[in-house]
């Protein structure tokens, strides 16, 4: 199956086909900068880094950008309320902004535009659109004139008699369903030089300036929050295609995810964010890859339940794939250097039952995740399929009868491969989380390193083969002393710490 994508536009699922063969173009709207980012803030970044992620995985170049919004009523708001220039605001609040991007470890996004980088651009815009027909000027302000844009409402399904006035403002508006492209400037807010005089962007128009800045008219995705389908994505539609009249669809595919909720709301940082919506306070207490893991185990255009609870269930799910992926990765390094061994027939023929079974559960892995991101970038079903995977090899390589050779190895290290590069594609790396294991272990554990551990491991094993019980069961205890747990297993002693 091709990949299909759910279009917000057509409100169907369509065939990905981008608009140059092998490359595709992307835009997500970022924060605006007047508070610290929370965990629903974070959904839409985790969502389109996956999206990307899987799309160069199918092997197109992809174009990512991402905007800041360092514009906005918010942002002048909370400057008013601490008696400060409203830079001091947005460079608070970006700083953490980046912070936040390198601890959730996204991948390298190729702009993250300022939007007050782009104030040329966005009066070059707004003439445009002025020029068209679609914008008017009254005493300063310019302002969109919905009445003269026959598609209004195509993204969002809403009738332009049903609309709201949105915008805040009236100031002589035709129509109380026109909004602002530009406002003029007010006693001690930031304003900017233009054609209409002093004053500053609109919210909306700040994107499709940003956006065709970097991508050009007409692109491939644009993606976002469900909560911007209206009236932001709406305007943006309607500004960039009225200036860029007659070149067709602005955005091919438009792409929303559902929003977190608390107890059926919309987690919102216009009503106050509290401690533990925080990201920042989040990734305290949960791994970077928690947090992905619990955000992408629900489908993206789905709602999501927000509570301490669900992270936890995440936590714990995740604890055990990387309990089998640590498994699987002390089976190969304890046994990389195995040599060939004469084994009689019928324990061949048991090996060989393995390899069948371990190549079928990696090609039904890397097929079954395919089928399931191909659906619509399905990481829910995708992470099923991954659990179900390493669940399966886990149950072989555990089984009493368990045996192998020097094949059998490289069969499971390519599924092993495989399953670290499918969970890396949904931005999850679980290396990390067993690097992690080592480096707490170490931190609490400085009297005894891992090293010292494994020198123990071997001395009792020889001890064991020499038949020197006594021995062996003196470093046992010594190393349970140190909060060190032994399992004895065919291939070999793994060790863990007590918990």
């Amino acid at each position: 199956m091709s990949l299909k994508v759910y279009n917000s536009l057509s409100r169907k699922k369509e065939d990905f086909e981008p608009l140059q063969e092998g490359k595709v173009k992307m835009y997500v709207c970022g924060p605006t900068v007047y508070n610290y980012i929370s965990i629903g803030n974070a959904r839409p970044i985790i969502v389109f880094n996956m999206v990307r992620n899987y799309l160069e995985y199918l092997g197109y170049e992809v174009f990512f950008v991402q905007n800041i919004t360092d514009i906005e009523d918010k942002i002048i708001n909370k400057a008013n309320l601490e008696g400060v220039d409203y830079k001091v605001i947005t460079k608070r609040y970006i700083d953490a902004f980046m912070e936040d991007l390198e601890a959730l470890e996204i991948k390298k996004i190729d702009e993250i535009p300022l939007a007050s980088d782009m104030i040329n651009e966005i009066i070059s815009m707004i003439e445009k659109i002025i020029e068209n027909g679609y914008g008017y000027v009254i005493d300063g302000n310019v302002y969109f004139d919905v009445l003269k844009f026959k598609d209004y409402g195509k993204l969002s399904g809403q009738k332009i008699s049903e609309m709201k006035n949105l915008d805040g403002d009236d100031f002589g508006k035709r129509n109380k369903i026109d909004f602002a492209l530009w406002k003029q400037a007010k006693p001690g807010e930031p304003s900017w030089q233009s054609p209409w005089g002093n004053g500053r962007p609109g919210w909306h128009i700040e994107c499709s300036a940003m956006s065709y800045k970097f991508l050009g008219f007409g692109f491939d995705i644009h993606g976002g929050g469900i909560d911007l389908i209206f009236p932001h994505h709406e305007n943006e539609i309607a500004q960039s295609e009225a200036a860029f009249k007659g070149k067709g669809n602005f955005v091919k595919y438009w792409m929303h995810n559902g929003m977190i909720e608390v107890k059926e709301k919309k987690m919102s940082k216009s009503d106050g964010l509290q401690e533990n919506w925080i990201l920042k306070n989040l990734l305290k207490k949960y791994s970077s890859n928690v947090i992905k893991f619990y955000i992408l185990s629900t489908h993206y255009k789905s709602p999501l339940e927000f509570s301490k609870e669900k992270l936890e269930e995440s936590k714990k799910a995740l604890d055990k794939v990387v309990n089998t992926v640590q498994n699987l990765d002390f089976l190969l390094k304890k046994n990389k250097n195995i040599s060939e061994s004469l084994l009689t027939d019928d324990l061949i023929l048991k090996v060989q039952s393995y390899k069948e079974k371990v190549s079928e559960i990696r090609l039904s892995m890397v097929t079954g995740f395919k089928s399931q991101m191909d659906d619509d970038f399905n990481s829910a079903g995708a992470i099923g399929v991954l659990f179900d995977s390493v669940r399966r090899v886990n149950s072989i390589i555990q089984s009493p009868d368990f045996l192998f050779d020097k094949e059998l190895l490289n069969y499971l290290e390519a599924f092993y491969n495989d399953f670290l590069n499918l969970y890396h594609v949904l931005g999850i790396n679980l290396e990390k989380e067993l690097n992690k294991r080592q480096a707490g272990f170490d931190k609490t554990k400085p009297e005894l390193s891992s090293a010292e551990i494994e020198a123990l491991v071997s001395l009792r094993d020889e001890a064991r083969k020499a038949k020197d019980f006594k021995k062996a069961d003196e470093i046992r205890n010594k190393l349970l002393k140190a909060g060190i747990v032994l399992e004895d297993r065919k291939e070999g002693t793994f060790w863990k710490i007590q918990k």
